[in-house]
Parts: C-alpha cells; sequence; structure tokens
C-alpha cells in the first residue's frame, strides 16, 4: 500500500507536471495561434490593401493615360482653334477694312441718295410746273381753236357774204363805187382772212412746238427719273448687301469674341490637366514608394511568418511528444485504475467476509449464551456435561468453507477435533479478530477513499487536459460499488478496462475532431497530426489534408486533387450527419 501510495504520489507529481506543461503548452499554442491569426489577418488586410492600391493604381494610370490623350486633344484643338483664330482674325481684320470701305460707299450712296431724292422732287417740282404749263397751253389752245372756229365761221361768213355779193354783183354792175367799195371790203377781207390764217397757221405750229418741247421735256423727265429709280434701287440693294455683310461681320466678332473665350478655357483646362498630371506624377511616386515600403513589410511578414510556422511546427513536435507521453501516462492511470478496482474488489469481498463473519460472531454470542444457560444447569445439577465441545459443531462447517475461501481471513482459534467437530471459539480472541478485521477494513476504506479521491482528481485533470466536459456517466460503474463487483472474472474487468480506455480514446478523438474542424485554418493545421494518428492516415493522406487547409488559407493557390482513400468521400456527394 505504501508503495501504491508512493507510486500514486509519483504519477499525481507527474501528471501535475505534464498538466502543467501542457496549460503552458496550449497557451503557447493558443497565443501562436491566435499570433499567427493576427498575422494572418494581417498579412490578407496588407493583401488586400496591395490588391485595392494596385487597382487604384491602375485605374489612375488608366485616368493618367486618359488625362494625356485629352491633352493632346486639347493641345491639338488648342492649336487648331488658335489657327482658326489667327485666320479669324485676318479675315476680321480685312472686314474691318471692306466695312470701312462699305461705310465710306454707303456715307457716298446715302449722300448721292439724297441728292438724288432732291433731283427727284425737283424734277417732280419741274413736272408739276410743265403739267399745269401744259394746261394752261392746252387752255390757251383750247381758246385759239374756239377764236378759229369762231373766225373760220367769220370766214365762212365773210365768204358767204362774198359768194352773196358776187352774186349780186353779178347780178347788179350798174354802180362802180359800189363795186370798189365791195372790192375794197373783199380785199380787206381778204387780208383779214390772210392774217387770220397766218395767225392760225403761227399757233398751231406754235402749240405743235411747245407740245413737242414738252413732250421731250416729259420724256427726258420720265428717263432721268427711271434712271434715277434705278440708281436708288441699286442703292438700295448695294445698302442691303452692305448691311448682309456688317450681319455677317457682326456673326464673326461674336464667334471670334466665342472663340477666345474657348481658348481661354482651353488654356486654363490645359493648365488644370497640367497640375493634375504633376499631382498624379507625384501621387505616383508616393504610391511606388509606398507599394516598396508594402512590398518590404509583406517579405519581412512572410519571413515572420515562417519563422512562426517553423515554431510552430517545433511546437507541434513538442505537443505531440507531449502527448505521446500523456497517452502513456493515462495508460499507466489506467493500469492503476485497473488496480484500484481490483483492490476494491477485494474491499467489496472482505466486506462480505465481515457480514459473514458478524453473523458467525452472532451465532457464536447465542451458542456462548446457550452454552452459559447449559453451564448453569450443570452446576444446578452438578453434572459433567461431555457434550459440551459439540455446541459448536454447526456453524463450523460454515466458518471452515469461509476460511478455506479465504485464507487471508481464516479464524486462527478454531481447532479441529479428530472426529470431525470443532473446538469451543474463545468469545475474547474471536472479539479481537474482529476488532482487528474491522481497523484493517477502515483502513482499506480509507485507501480506497483516497484512491477514489484522486482518480477523480485524476478525470478531472484529463478532463480538463483534453477540453470536453466531464461526463459522470463514463465513470459511473467504478465510482458505486455494486454488490456483483467479486463475483466478476479477471477476463471481465480486462474487457472493462479496454471499454474504457476505448471510451477515452473515443472521447479525445471526439474532441480533436469537434475541434479541429470548428476552429480556423491556422489552429486547425496544428491539428492534422493528432488527426492523422488517431485516425490512422497515410503520408499521402495527410499531405492532401495540408494542402487543403493551405489552399483554403492562401490566395492564389490552386485546389488539389483528392488522394487515396479520401478521393470518394470528397468526390461523392456529401452525406448529411444524423
Amino acid at each position: 500500500m505504501d508503495q501504491l501510495e508512493k507510486e500514486k504520489r509519483f504519477l499525481t507529481a507527474q501528471l501535475q507536471d505534464m498538466k502543467n506543461q501542457s496549460l503552458n503548452l496550449f497557451q503557447r499554442r493558443d497565443e501562436m495561434d491566435e499570433l499567427e491569426g493576427f498575422q494572418q489577418q494581417e498579412l490578407s488586410k496588407v493583401k488586400h490593401m496591395l490588391l485595392k492600391k494596385e487597382e487604384s493604381l491602375g485605374k489612375m494610370e488608366q485616368e493618367l493615360e486618359a488625362r494625356t490623350r485629352e491633352l493632346s486633344h486639347t493641345r491639338e484643338e488648342l492649336m487648331t482653334s488658335s489657327q482658326m483664330s489667327s485666320d479669324l482674325s485676318q479675315k476680321l481684320e480685312e472686314l474691318q477694312r471692306h466695312c470701312s470701305a462699305l461705310e465710306e460707299q454707303r456715307d457716298h450712296v446715302t449722300a448721292s441718295k439724297t441728292g438724288a431724292e432732291n433731283k427727284v422732287s425737283a424734277l417732280e417740282q419741274k413736272e408739276q410746273g410743265l403739267q399745269a404749263f401744259i394746261q394752261q397751253l392746252s387752255m390757251d389752245l383750247q381758246k385759239a381753236t374756239a377764236e378759229t372756229q369762231e373766225k373760220e365761221k367769220l370766214i365762212t361768213h365773210l365768204q358767204e357774204k362774198v359768194s352773196s355779193l358776187e352774186k349780186k354783183l353779178e347780178q347788179d354792175l350798174s354802180g362802180e363805187e359800189h363795186v370798189q367799195e365791195l372790192l375794197k371790203e373783199k380785199t380787206v377781207a381778204e387780208q383779214n382772212l390772210e392774217a387770220t390764217r397766218q395767225q392760225l397757221m403761227a399757233a398751231r405750229s406754235s402749240q405743235a412746238k411747245a407740245t413737242d418741247i414738252l413732250e421731250t421735256r416729259v420724256k427726258e423727265l420720265e428717263l432721268s427719273l427711271q434712271a434715277s429709280e434705278e440708281k436708288l434701287k441699286h442703292s438700295g440693294d448695294v445698302m442691303a448687301a452692305q448691311e448682309a455683310q456688317i450681319q455677317e461681320l457682326r456673326e464673326l466678332e461674336q464667334e471670334n469674341a466665342a472663340l477666345k473665350e474657348s481658348k481661354n478655357e482651353c488654356e486654363r483646362s490645359l493648365q488644370h490637366h497640367q497640375l493634375e498630371l504633376k499631382k498624379l506624377k507625384e501621387e505616383w511616386s508616393q504610391r511606388e514608394i509606398v507599394s516598396v515600403a508594402m512590398a518590404q513589410a509583406l517579405d519581412e511578414v512572410r519571413k515572420q511568418r515562417e519563422e512562426f510556422q517553423q515554431q510552430a511546427a517545433n511546437l507541434t513536435a513538442v505537443l505531440d511528444e507531449k502527448e505521446q507521453t500523456l497517452q502513456e501516462k493515462t495508460e499507466v492511470i489506467l493500469q492503476k485504475e485497473q488496480e484500484i478496482f481490483q483492490l476494491k474488489k477485494g474491499h467489496d469481498s472482505a466486506l462480505s467476509q465481515m457480514h459473514q463473519l458478524q453473523s458467525e460472531l452472532e451465532a457464536l454470542q447465542s451458542l456462548r449464551a446457550e452454552e452459559s444457560e447449559a453451564a448453569a444447569r450443570d452446576d444446578v445439577l452438578k453434572l459433567p456435561s461431555p457434550e459440551q465441545g459439540l455446541t459448536l459443531s454447526v456453524p463450523e462447517p460454515h466458518v471452515t468453507s469461509r476460511a478455506a475461501q479465504d485464507p487471508m481471513y481464516q479464524l486462527p482459534a478454531a481447532e479441529r477435533i479428530p472426529n470431525g467437530a470443532v473446538g469451543v471459539v474463545d468469545l475474547g480472541q474471536l472479539q479481537k479478530e474482529k476488532q482487528e478485521l474491522e481497523q484493517q477494513l477502515l483502513e482499506k476504506n480509507k485507501t480506497i477513499k483516497q484512491m477514489q479521491q484522486r482518480m477523480l482528481e485524476l478525470k478531472k485533470t484529463l478532463q480538463k487536459e483534453l477540453k470536453i466536459r466531464p461526463d459522470n456517466e463514463l465513470f459511473e460503474v467504478r465510482d458505486k460499488p455494486g454488490p456483483e463487483m467479486p463475483n466478476m472474472a479477471p477476463s471481465v474487468t480486462n474487457n472493462a478496462d479496454l471499454t474504457d480506455a476505448r471510451e477515452i480514446n473515443f472521447e479525445y478523438l471526439k474532441h480533436v475532431v469537434l475541434k479541429f474542424m470548428s476552429c480556423r485554418e491556422s489552429e486547425a493545421f496544428h491539428l492534422i497530426k493528432a488527426v492523422s494518428v488517431l485516425l490512422n492516415f497515410s503520408e499521402e493522406e495527410e499531405n492532401m489534408l495540408k494542402e487543403t487547409l493551405e489552399y483554403k488559407m492562401s490566395w492564389f493557390g490552386s485546389k488539389p486533387a483528392p488522394k487515396g482513400s479520401i478521393r470518394p468521400s470528397i468526390s461523392n456527394p456529401r452525406i448529411p450527419w444524423s
């Protein structure tokens, strides 16, 4: 028992050391995983920022190329607009000179127009005077015609008189005086007639001359009026053409002003583009510096990551060694549990023997009471009792059977008699043996309780190491003392221990698989070795699992092809868990 206690203390100390080492190792591994997770996050952030910077850099390059193309296009437009502006300025100067000449012509035409209008007004006045003169002449002509008609009437009257006088003269040729007077009158009348005829002819000729002169003047005035109207019309056409040219000149001036404004805008946009190009160049240089710094930082982070991966691999190897030693210690603990189970079995058998001894003691006490009563009766009768030693013959076979079953707890006071009967058992010796057995039973109970307490502590420690919830049903069979335990054979005990070991391995496997499936990729990477050992993975399957995790952790890797026995479970569709 002392050696067992020492071994238990030694194993407990070793288990405590292993627990502390495992806790430190797990804590360091968690810190390493957390640090690696932070590094992965920082690395992913740096990669993301680098990709964003590259995208923005590409966009800025495209924008810079677009701006340069736009700048060259604006420069070409500026050159063409400047050329057009110079051409238009020359054309404008020519048009201004032409406009000044046209204005002079316009002034001259307006002056000639006013002169022509004055001439037209004067000619109209002359025409009015001539029309009045023509009317006067027509009135005079009418008067002259009326006079001529009167004179013709007078001449006809005189001719009638002359003819009548001639007739009279032909009829009456007596007086010469009268003939002479008539001849005189005739001559006078002829003279008057001739004078009237001459006046009439002169009036007619003067009237014809005046009408001819007036007609020629009217024709001349009409021709001059027509010529002045044509000149006026031509001057109006010239004025309309000049006004159209002036309007075109104004439009050209507006176009020139718009072109000057567009030229100024192009110059301003050119300056703005040049400033933006300068800023973009500065930003490009700064981003190149930042990208170089980020590349250096990324290289440093990669180096640190490789170092941490190497440290993690070393720690994983140390952890594997610790887990192997922990498994060995667990096997030792299982062996100790088996020994404790054997001790518990002995304790149960001792309890049953103690109960049987108590029943035998009660039977012996009853026999002693009967013996004392028989002795009293013998004292009364004063008769010896030859059959006194036969009083205990009845329970002796039972005691001897118990002693034969367990020689460790035989009663030394029982003596055999050659005839097969049992001698008288000393009651004091039985009580002493009973006390010794009770003392041994108490010590064994204390030892078993201590061992059970230590076993519970070991279970709790193991559960903490495995990071699973405590399952009391796993150790329920070993915690409660069952009455059927002493009847179990050693082969059954070995099967129970094997079942317990399998349950512990199954719990550990379940813990590792659940942690492997629920943790991050960086944490799951360290559990590949444990999963491979527990599930008996081959080296190819373990490498395939590592490649799959590296593919999930990386950004630019390719998905590995399934290999080995993992091929059906990966290539086939997933089966939902029940």
